[in-house]
């Protein structure tokens, strides 16, 4: 007999916080409950959390969460071709390089990004690519915290732009598409107080930024020009169809330098890794905005599409109730892809 293990991908976000139970069981994996709910001030969010579990149907306490912003340092350097113990071992010595923080602040991770035209063992100056990670201490400590006060077990720590990766790998996978990960595909995830780039090249993070532009912005502008509250700009915001051309007036502009922003970092990596990018996908809370794909898609010069991160996972047997409407199955592509670690422990 099989052992199942369940893990659930935790997104806490700025606007909204979303749970994404998944089981795996002999390799497959299965949707077992989720559940979104509003956002609520730091000191309340154990409170909320363990309502949420309870309310949702979620059975572990087992959860991955993910860090973001300015107290995360991702790079991507390249380093001699050496032993998984070395690398680790020399880990500290090559974060003094490429990290902007003291080393006693921050908890460091790496990993090897094994692709096609890495020099092999007996070439000259043969070298590997390494993904380098840092993150702030006090805010990971802080948000551990939190975690176990809600009587959970944090078992995985990512970085949100590497879960909407990992969501994309599973859906891929999911559609039993052999050959979707091949090529560059720019995933871009519109959220709530940031947007998330992460690149993809032939199935490994090759790029990855954060722009600091997304939907409370939007939110802002729209109460500023209508003369509203941010709560009835952010129920216009969500509400307005391509229809409502007074609420793209508002946005238009904002959503003009979100574009070139993006645009920039696609140009960056298409010139530093002479490929260009085959597809853009986009994804997030903020993606069903009048005007974001047309916009994107006219500063890019190429098709925008929005896809959604529990295409072709099935559901657990007797998880009645588990596809709790959300509104935007693209804004969970976050905590799919956190769940989706429940493939590593």
């Amino acid at each position: 007999m099989f052992t199942k293990k369940s893990l659930v991908g935790l997104d806490i976000g700025s606007q909204e916080i979303k749970a994404v139970e998944m089981v795996e069981s002999a390799g497959q994996m299965q949707l077992s409950a989720l559940a979104t709910m509003p956002a609520v001030d730091r000191v309340d969010l154990p409170q909320a959390l363990k309502e949420l579990f309870s309310k949702s149907g979620i059975r572990t306490k087992n959860v991955a969460i993910s860090l973001s912003g300015q107290s995360v340092v991702v790079r991507y350097i390249s380093m001699p071709r050496m032993s998984e113990e070395e690398l680790r071992s020399s880990l500290k010595y090559e974060a003094e390089k490429h990290i902007p923080f003291e080393l006693d602040e921050v908890a460091l991770d790496c990993a090897r990004l094994e692709r096609d035209g890495v020099s092999e063992p007996g070439e000259e100056n043969e070298e590997m690519q390494v993904l380098l990670v840092a993150a702030r201490k006090e805010v990971l400590n802080e948000l551990l915290g939190v975690i176990r006060v809600a009587g959970l077990v944090p078992v995985a720590v990512d970085v949100d732009g590497f879960a909407l990766g990992s969501a994309f790998e599973l859906s891929v996978s999911s559609r039993g598409d052999g050959r979707g990960l091949d090529g560059v595909t720019a995933l871009i995830d519109v959220g709530g107080s940031k947007t998330s780039i992460n690149i993809i090249e032939d199935g490994l993070s090759a790029f990855s930024r954060e722009i600091y532009l997304a939907g409370k912005d939007f939110t802002e502008a729209i109460s500023r020009r209508m003369g509203v509250s941010p709560e009835e700009g952010d129920r216009i915001k969500c509400e307005s169809t391509s229809e409502d051309f007074e609420v793209m007036e508002c946005v238009s502009p904002l959503l003009g330098d979100l574009a070139a922003e993006i645009h920039a970092s696609i140009d960056y990596f298409e010139n530093h890794h002479e490929r260009g990018v085959d597809s853009v996908r986009i994804s997030g809370g903020s993606v069903s905005l009048p005007g974001l794909g047309d916009s994107f898609e006219q500063a890019f010069g190429r098709e925008v599409s929005e896809w959604n991160p529990l295409e072709g996972i099935e559901e657990v047997d007797g998880s009645a109730g588990a596809r709790i409407p959300t509104g935007n199955s693209s804004s969970l592509a976050v905590a799919v892809g956190l769940a989706s670690r429940v493939l590593d422990y």
